[in-house]
């Protein structure tokens, strides 16, 4: 590996589309009036998939601190969204899932994402997405 790939700007355009992403779903999100965030969205997403899961599940689909797991969570509560249930066996475990207000909300802004995605891979081929997506996992499995 040369010093020319290691200072490309590559991890600078990854950072910058990242937040253009965020911002521009965001700006859609308020837009729309879905009255919901990126973060609050991506939660909300991960629990309509997986129907009943853990803090720290959650973390792990995510690729998010518990900290900020947690914060969110608290909002997602507060609209009416989430609901916390307590293990039967285990008082500790605390169990996420959505409520049908949470199921509904993710119904409504679903299509919004899709609309969303298809305008980022407009020009882009099924090749390139596997190739992006060979390329991200690469990197991610780099990183200790």
């Amino acid at each position: 590996m040369t010093d020319t790939f290691v200072s490309n700007p590559s991890f600078f355009k990854l950072d910058a589309t990242l937040k253009k992403l965020r911002n521009y779903w965001q700006k859609m999100f308020d837009a729309r009036q879905m009255d919901i965030t990126v973060d609050q969205w991506l939660l909300v997403e991960n629990l309509y998939k997986h129907k009943k899961t853990t803090h720290n599940e959650l973390a792990r689909n995510t690729s998010k601190d518990i900290t900020t797991i947690s914060r969110i969570i608290e909002l997602l509560v507060k609209k009416g969204l989430v609901r916390r249930e307590a293990d039967t066996t285990d008082r500790r475990k605390v169990y996420l899932q959505l409520t049908p207000a949470g199921a509904e909300k993710y119904r409504e802004v679903k299509p919004l994402v899709h609309e969303m995605r298809k305008i980022g891979w407009k020009t882009l081929t099924e090749a390139d997405y596997k190739e992006l997506t060979r390329i991200l996992d690469t990197i991610y499995g780099n990183i200790p």
